[in-house]
C-alpha cells in the first residue's frame, strides 16, 4: 500500500496548484467603474444569504440554482463570494445526490491559487465535504483515509467542530464499512496513542469476526507493546490487554461468539460546520461504547458485530438492507433501526428469515402488531397508556377517570389506551376528548371541559407534548373547578423546565412517565463520558443511552441462559424479567412490546422514580 502523505503537505501542493481554467465556467468582463463592481457585491451576497437559507429549508434544487448563477457570472464576483458560491454549489448537488458533480466543483475549488484569497477554513471544508462524496461514490477506504487526515490535522480558528466530526466518521467507517486490512492502513496516520489503539483494537476484533486466528495471533506482541505505552489512557490500555484473555479463551476452545446484527441509518452529512450528529450515528456510538466495556469485563465472549445502513446514503432499501445483512450474517438477533416505517420494514424481512428484530426506538404498533419476530424496546403509543392506567390501578380502582389528549395520532392513542386499559379493569365512567393545539380550543373540547365543569375525577391523565397547550388546559380546568384525585401524565412532562413552569398547578403533584430514569449519579455518568468522548467526541444523549441500553438488555439476555438459534432467542426475549438498564427498563412479560416505563412524581418541588 501506498505512504500515506500527511494531510496539510497535500493541502500546500493544491492549493499553490494553477487554476483550471477549463473546468471554469465562462465568466463576464471585467467591470469598468468602482460602482458596477460596489452593485454586484451587494446583489451576489444578498442572493448568498438567500441560496444558504433555501439550503436551511431543504429546497436543494432552489439554493443550487443561486449558486451557480452566482458562479457562471464569476468575473464580476468578489474572489470570496465566488469561493463561497462554489462551496454551497457542491454541498447543494450533494443533497441532490449528484456527488459525482459536487466532487468537481470541489476539486475546482481546492485547485485555486492561494494568492486568489482562498482562505484555510474554506480549504479545510472543502476537504471535509470533498471525503462525504468519495464516500458517497464508494470510495469508502479514500474517505476514511481523508477523513482521519482532517481529524488528525491542525485546523484553522472556527473549525474545531468539522476536525472532530471528521475524526468521528473515520472511526465510524472503520468500524462499520471496513475490513482489518483497511482499517491498518488508518493505523499508520493516527498521531496519538489512544487513536492507534482504537484502530488497532477495532482490527483485532475484525480479525476474530472474519476466523483469520492467524492474524489475530500473531499482531498479540503489538498490542502488547503498545498496551505498555506511558502515553496510553487507562480506558485504552484496559482494552488492548483484554486481547490476551481473548486469545487464551481461543487456546481453551471457550470463546463464546453471539452474532448481532446491527441495522441503523448511519449519516455522513455535510451540512455547515456539521453542527449536528445524527440520531443514528449516536444510536451506533452507545452500541460500541457499551460493546467495548463489555469486552473488557467479558473478554472470553465475542460479540460478533455486523452493520448495514439504512440511509439514503446507503443507496438502496431498508429492507433490502435487512434481507443482505441476513443472509450474510446469519445474526442471533437484529437491532434496529430508529424510525417506525423503516423498522415495519425491516421487521417484515425479519419476520420472513425468523430473525428476531428489536427496535430502541420506534414506537409504532405496526411493527410487531402479527409478528412475533419484531420486538419494541421502545413501548408503543397505546401500550404507554397501559402503563400509565396499570401505575394508577396499583393504588386506586378509579370509577370515573378522563383523558384530554393533545389532538396528535401518538397521543390519541396513548389517551385511549388509557381509558380501555381501565375500563378493563372495571372503571365504569370514561371521558375522552382531543384538544387541538391552536390558539384556540375547539368547540368539541370546550364542550367536554364543560361537562367535567365541577365535578371531581377519580383520575385524569393528560397525554401532551405542547407547553403552552398544557398551560391553557390546567387553566381551564382549574377555572371550571374541575378537581381530580390523580393526575398522570405522558410527553415533555419530565423536562424540568416543564415541571418548573407548571409547579403552581399541579397542588397535587403529577405521575409522569418517561422513557428514561432521572440522571444517573454523578460519577458514574462522567465516568461513561470520559470514555465516550474519548471515542467519539461526543457528550451522552438520549439516542446514546437507547443504542447502549439495547446492548445491555441483551448481554443480560445472554447471561441467563444459553441462546441456540432466533427460535430459542425469541421465546426468552418474551419471558426475560424486569430489568433496568442505564437508562430505561424492559420488560416484555410474554409479549414482544416493552411494557415497563420509568415512573417518576413531582411534587412539593420534588422529583422522585417509582419502583
Amino acid at each position: 500500500m501506498k505512504r500515506i502523505i500527511s494531510f496539510f503537505f497535500l493541502l500546500g501542493i493544491v492549493v499553490l496548484q494553477p487554476i483550471d481554467v477549463a473546468a471554469e465556467p465562462a465568466g463576464g468582463k471585467p467591470p469598468s467603474s468602482a460602482a458596477p463592481v460596489e452593485s454586484a457585491k451587494k446583489i451576489t451576497e444578498a442572493d448568498l444569504v438567500q441560496g444558504r437559507s433555501l439550503f436551511a429549508q431543504k429546497k436543494y434544487g432552489d439554493a443550487r440554482k443561486i449558486f451557480e448563477s452566482i458562479v457562471l457570472n464569476s468575473g464580476n464576483q468578489q474572489p470570496k463570494t465566488l469561493h463561497d458560491a462554489r462551496l454551497w454549489l457542491a454541498k447543494s448537488l450533494f443533497m441532490e445526490n449528484r456527488a459525482d458533480e459536487a466532487a468537481a466543483q470541489l476539486e475546482i475549488l481546492l485547485k485555486t491559487p492561494q494568492a486568489s484569497g482562498l482562505d484555510p477554513a474554506t480549504i479545510y471544508e472543502a476537504h471535509f465535504d470533498l471525503a462525504s462524496c468519495r464516500l458517497r461514490l464508494g470510495q469508502t477506504l479514500p474517505a476514511a483515509l481523508d477523513y482521519l487526515n482532517i481529524g488528525v490535522s491542525a485546523g484553522p480558528a472556527g473549525t474545531e467542530k468539522i476536525r472532530q466530526t471528521a475524526l468521528g466518521n473515520a472511526r465510524l467507517i472503520a468500524c462499520a464499512m471496513l475490513d482489518a486490512d483497511e482499517i491498518a492502513a488508518l493505523e499508520r496516520i493516527a498521531k496519538t496513542v489512544d487513536l492507534q489503539a482504537f484502530f488497532l483494537n477495532e482490527r483485532m476484533q475484525k480479525y476474530l469476526r472474519s476466523g483469520n486466528l492467524a492474524a489475530f495471533k500473531s499482531t498479540l506482541p503489538l498490542a502488547q507493546t503498545l498496551a505498555g505505552s506511558q502515553a496510553l489512557g487507562v480506558f485504552y490500555r484496559e482494552l488492548l490487554r483484554s486481547l490476551p484473555a481473548q486469545d487464551k479463551a481461543l487456546n481453551a476452545k471457550s470463546l463464546k461468539e453471539y452474532r448481532i446484527g446491527i441495522l441503523l441509518p448511519l449519516e455522513f452529512p455535510v451540512y455547515l460546520r456539521s453542527s449536528t450528529i445524527p440520531a443514528g450515528n449516536r444510536v451506533f456510538h452507545g452500541l460500541y461504547t457499551r460493546s467495548l466495556k463489555h469486552q473488557i469485563v467479558q473478554p472470553e465472549t465475542l460479540l460478533n458485530t455486523a452493520v448495514a445502513s439504512t440511509s439514503e446514503n446507503a443507496g438502496t432499501s431498508v429492507k433490502v438492507a435487512a434481507k443482505r445483512l441476513i443472509e450474510k450474517h446469519r445474526p442471533f438477533v437484529i437491532l434496529g433501526p430508529l424510525f417506525s416505517d423503516e423498522t415495519e420494514k425491516a421487521a417484515q424481512a425479519a419476520k420472513q428469515a425468523k430473525v428476531p428484530l428489536l427496535s430502541p426506538t420506534a414506537t409504532d404498533k405496526a411493527i410487531s402488531s402479527d409478528n412475533q419476530w419484531g420486538f419494541q424496546l421502545n413501548p408503543t403509543h397505546d401500550e404507554r397508556g397501559r402503563i400509565a392506567a396499570r401505575e394508577l390501578l396499583k393504588t386506586s380502582k378509579p370509577a370515573t377517570a378522563a383523558a384530554l389528549s393533545e389532538k396528535s395520532p401518538y397521543l390519541e392513542e396513548m389517551a385511549k389506551g388509557f381509558l380501555d386499559e381501565l375500563m378493563r379493569n372495571g372503571t365504569k365512567t370514561v371521558i375522552f376528548a382531543s384538544v387541538d393545539n391552536g390558539s384556540e380550543t375547539n368547540a368539541a373540547t370546550t364542550q367536554t371541559l364543560n361537562t367535567l365543569s365541577g365535578k371531581t375525577l377519580d383520575a385524569l391523565y393528560l397525554p401532551m407534548d405542547d407547553p403552552g397547550l398544557i398551560d391553557r388546559t390546567l387553566s381551564q380546568l382549574s377555572t371550571s373547578k374541575t378537581d381530580y384525585r390523580r393526575l398522570l401524565g405522558s410527553g415533555i412532562w419530565n423536562e424540568s423546565g416543564i415541571i418548573s413552569r407548571f409547579k403552581t398547578r399541579l397542588p397535587k403533584g403529577i405521575t409522569f412517565f418517561s422513557d428514561y430514569h432521572t440522571p444517573p449519579a454523578a460519577g458514574n455518568l462522567a465516568e461513561t463520558a470520559k470514555h465516550n468522548s474519548l471515542i467519539w467526541d461526543v457528550q451522552p444523549s438520549p439516542y446514546l443511552w437507547y443504542g447502549y441500553d439495547s446492548l445491555d438488555y441483551l448481554l443480560n439476555l445472554f447471561s441467563l441462559k444459553p441462546i441456540r438459534d432466533g427460535k430459542a432467542f425469541a421465546g426468552a426475549l418474551r419471558e426475560a424479567p424486569l430489568f433496568k438498564a442505564h437508562y430505561t427498563s424492559y420488560y416484555f412479560s410474554g409479549g414482544n412490546v416493552n411494557r415497563s416505563m420509568n415512573v417518576l412524581h413531582y411534587e412539593n418541588n420534588t422529583i422522585k422514580s417509582l419502583p
